[in-house]
């Protein structure tokens, strides 16, 4: 076998590494035709292909992210196709654009709470770097609690909602170097939207927490460690978020989130030694980060 082959197996393994597994879903499939949806970090990547997908099975999407040229031009897609989909510009770091935008938007039937930020560093150095800190908690924790605690009183009322809340396969093994900022927010996260299900279950709210490996998006491009690694497509991962929304599953996980999360209760150590040598090969192959 070639050398160009060995690469290309290893890839597709790595791949399917990343993949979910296979599983009945709980319940028949949602109906989105008519289904409002809000939708953050829409504008490009993950929440972009999205929102077109969403809205090609017919749901009314309002899409939000703070790039107001590119929110145009994905809603301007969209509704040149026949869909239905309206771009409402904010910026979720600031809570108070997230209140305004919960008043414009209305009732909401499926919370997609997508956009994010990540931060590869060092946790001292993230330390010495406090905006770090407060930058990554502003938008992937307070920004989406703020938008469920808009949302959720309708849910209620109308005995049905859905809230999809996007975290990374990294929160299941909890020692991923290098990602401690960023984890924290997602881990806090994670748990929040566990506890919607067991509280508003009854009520006919549900959550799901996606937890996705790497993606091949705008979001990781400044980070040099990653070039070269194997990731999902934009497209693959949206489909993610369409499976959530139609079949309303407690997560979506990656076969390796899930080992090394097993690995984590037996063995942790052995797990904090594999990362590591995970992350040392990444570095050593000269792809620090920025």
């Amino acid at each position: 076998m070639t050398a160009g082959k060995v690469a290309d197996v290893r890839r597709a393994l790595r791949l399917a590494g990343m993949r979910p597994l296979p599983r009945w879903p709980d319940r028949n499939p949602v109906d989105l035709r008519g289904r409002r949806i809000l939708l953050t970090g829409a504008s490009s990547g993950i929440g972009a292909v999205a929102a077109h997908k969403l809205a090609a099975l017919g749901a009314h999407v309002t899409a939000v992210a703070r790039r107001e040229n590119l929110l145009a031009e994905v809603v301007g897609q969209i509704t040149a196709r026949g869909g239905t989909a309206t771009a409402i510009p904010a910026d979720l770091s600031d809570l108070a654009q997230v209140d305004e935008l919960v008043k414009a938007v209305g009732p909401v039937d499926i919370l997609i709470n997508n956009a994010a930020r990540s931060i590869r560093r060092p946790l001292l150095e993230s330390l010495d770097r406090w905006h770090d800190i407060e930058r990554v908690m502003a938008l992937n924790y307070y920004a989406p609690l703020r938008l469920i605690r808009g949302v959720v009183p309708g849910m209620i009322d109308r005995g049905d909602g859905h809230i999809i809340n996007i975290a990374t396969w990294r929160v299941l093994p909890e020692s991923s170097p290098m990602f401690a900022a960023y984890n924290a927010s997602k881990a806090a996260l994670s748990a929040v939207s566990r506890v919607i299900d067991t509280e508003w279950g009854h009520a006919g709210v549900h959550s799901t927490t996606v937890y996705y490996p790497l993606v091949a998006t705008p979001m990781i491009a400044p980070t040099r460690a990653y070039d070269g690694i194997a990731a999902l497509s934009a497209d693959e991962a949206a489909d993610w978020l369409v499976t959530a929304a139609r079949t309303r599953p407690i997560r979506i996980a990656p076969r390796k989130a899930l080992a090394l999360r097993a690995l984590d209760v037996v063995a942790p150590r052995l797990l904090n030694e594999l990362l590591e040598r995970e992350t040392d090969r990444m570095n050593s192959r000269g792809r620090e980060p920025h």
